[in-house]
Parts: C-alpha cells; structure tokens; sequence
C-alpha cells in the first residue's frame, strides 16, 4: 500500500500518509454518519493532489536539474538575448517575402515620375559590408589589443551582441514598416510602365501596370522607410558610439583625432543616406526617418551593454549578469502551500 510524505501539511512535515487509508476513514464518516469536519476534506484532497502531481514532479527534478547545471552558461554568455537575436533575424527573413501594401497612386504626381536606375550607388550587399563586416572586423581586431589585460572575451561577446542586437531589430522594424506603409518609390512610375490610355489625374492601382517583373513593381511600394539608411546608422551609428566610448572621447583632454576617429562611421551612414536619394530610390522623408529610427535603436543597443560614454570607465562593459540559484521544486511546493492555505481557509469560513 503506497504512501506519502506530506511535508508540506501544516502541522505534520514528518508525517507519513496513506492515501487508501484517508479514503477509508472518510467513507467510514460518511456510513456512521459522524461529523465531516473541513479538516477532513482537508487532508484527502492534499494527498490526492500530492499523487497526481508525483509524475510532474519527476520531470521537474530532471528538468531542474538540467537548468541548474547550464544556466550559470546561459546567463555568462547571454545565449539567450542571441536565441531572441536569431529569433528576430528569422521574423525579418519572413517580412521580406510578404507583399507590401500596395497603395493607390496618381500618374501626374511628380514626385513619383524618377527614372528608374538599373545601378544603385550603394547595392544591397555594399551596404551589408559596410554596416556590419566593417564593424564586426574592427571589433575583432581592435578588443583583443586593447583589452588583453581584461576579460576580452567578454568585451568581444558583448560588442558583437550589442551590434547584433541593433543591426537585427532596426532590419526587423524597417521590413514591418515598409510592409504596412505601402508608400511608394520616387521612380515608380518607371517601374508600373502603366497601360496607354490610362487617367492622368485619377487614382489608380497596380492593375493598370504593364511591366512584366512583378517583383520590381512590388518593391516600389517599400519606400518608407529606408531600409540602406536605417541599416547604415544601426550598424555604422552603433560603431560611432562604440569607438567614442573605447577612445573616451568625452574625458577632459582627449585628443581631437580620437573624436575625429568616432565619428567617421557616422559620416558613411550619411553618405549611403544621401546616395538612395541620388538613385531615386527614396523620398527624403524616408530618408529621415530611417535615420533616426537606426540611430534610436544604435543608442538602445549600446547603452543596454555598456555605460554612459561621459563615465570613466565607458570602455567597459557592464558585467555578466549574476545568476541566482533558484529551485524549480521549492517554488512548485510554495505554490502548493498557497493553495493549501486558501483551500483550508475556504473550508473553515
């Protein structure tokens, strides 16, 4: 006959119960009719909630057990802000492959008739260069000479989550927006090549284009905002702010060519700015916007990781969150307690 140790009854921590027993008394109450006192309801649902959850409990001493032996690791190396962070590469990777909304246009509206350039100053992957395999290589080269007398390990770590955080969610929020804003390109007319005979003056849609690669009409409605732009001060913005603090450019007595050094990421965030302008490919509303929203998160991303770049030590990084021991079973006993106290509460009112 199975029992139960019921530690967590009040009153009776070394008690040991069985179960079959507590069911015999309480029918044997029922057949002499004896008073059923709320004690008795009491104890039985304990043991019974007790047996039902010892399958659970075994999986969560196992699981437990698993935690406890790599969260020290999770938490040192923040692998789970880089699972969030390739979370979010994949949501990005799926809005690129949405179609936009595809708002209603106007064949005399000037601001739509640019020509449409094969050949873009800055392509896709020149920007990709420049935001990111720029920045990572600076990152890799520059941490482990000047932080050989530290954790560089850590430094390295956190400057390329803290670059990857900003790249990612700026590429996620500009695909979200341009899907939903819909507005389209300074050159799409050139690419609708609308049908002859179609209204000057009137609002039409994407019916009335001729051009047989949908593909290039569709991307004309994802202008708003800038994709290059936002992505160049994301990852060349977030360098600007990461070289100033390496170089503490703001410490009474820096050199003027360490401030020059911070901010010539920031002078190529602006020239691959200005260049989607110079292609037609944006508005310069759009180009605002895509501007201040990488800047916005640059500085989100940086300052998660390291300290204000007016401190003395803004060059370090914060250190690795502490991880606290906490044990998965005594949190599932306390709330076995709770409602212990709130059953027998409820039974005694």
């Amino acid at each position: 006959m199975a029992t139960v140790q019921c530690g967590y009854l009040p009153g009776s921590a070394t008690t040991l119960i069985n179960p079959q027993l507590l069911t015999t008394i309480y029918l044997h109450l029922h057949l002499t009719g004896d008073p059923i006192t709320p004690r008795h309801h009491y104890h039985l649902i304990s043991a019974v909630l007790h047996i039902a959850s010892e399958p659970a409990m075994t999986f969560l001493r196992k699981t437990a057990d698993g935690l406890e032996r790599w969260a020290p690791t999770l938490h040192q190396y923040y692998i789970t802000d880089w699972i969030f962070i390739f979370l979010l590469l994949g949501g990005f990777l799926v809005l690129t492959e949405m179609t936009p909304f595809q708002s209603m246009f106007t064949l005399d509206d000037a601001s739509l008739q640019h020509p449409y350039a094969t050949t873009e100053r800055v392509s896709s992957i020149n920007g990709v260069i420049f935001s990111t395999v720029i920045s990572v290589g600076i990152i890799v080269l520059f941490v482990p000479l000047v932080h050989r007398k530290r954790n560089w390990g850590h430094v390295m770590n956190v400057s390329l989550l803290s670059l990857a955080l900003s790249l990612i969610l700026t590429e996620f929020a500009t695909e979200l927006l341009k899907n939903y804003i819909g507005r389209p390109r300074p050159d799409f007319i050139a690419r609708c090549l609308p049908a002859p005979g179609t209204p000057l003056h009137e609002l039409v849609g994407i019916e009335v284009c001729t051009n047989p690669k949908t593909k290039i009409i569709s991307d004309g409605f994802r202008s708003t905002p800038s994709g290059h732009t936002s992505n160049a001060f994301a990852g060349l913005g977030w360098l600007s702010a990461w070289i100033a603090g390496q170089l503490r450019i703001f410490q009474h007595g820096t050199e003027l060519f360490r401030t020059m050094l911070a901010l010539l990421p920031l002078l190529g965030a602006l020239l691959i700015a200005f260049s989607r302008i110079e292609d037609y490919r944006h508005h310069i509303t759009d180009i605002i916007f895509g501007g201040l929203l990488g800047t916005l998160v640059a500085w989100y991303s940086y300052r998660k990781f390291f300290p204000h770049l007016g401190k003395a030590n803004c060059n370090i990084p914060f250190p690795a969150p502490e991880f606290k021991e906490k044990s998965v079973e005594s949190d599932y006993y306390d709330s076995l307690d709770e409602m212990e106290s709130g059953a027998q509460k409820a039974y005694s009112d």
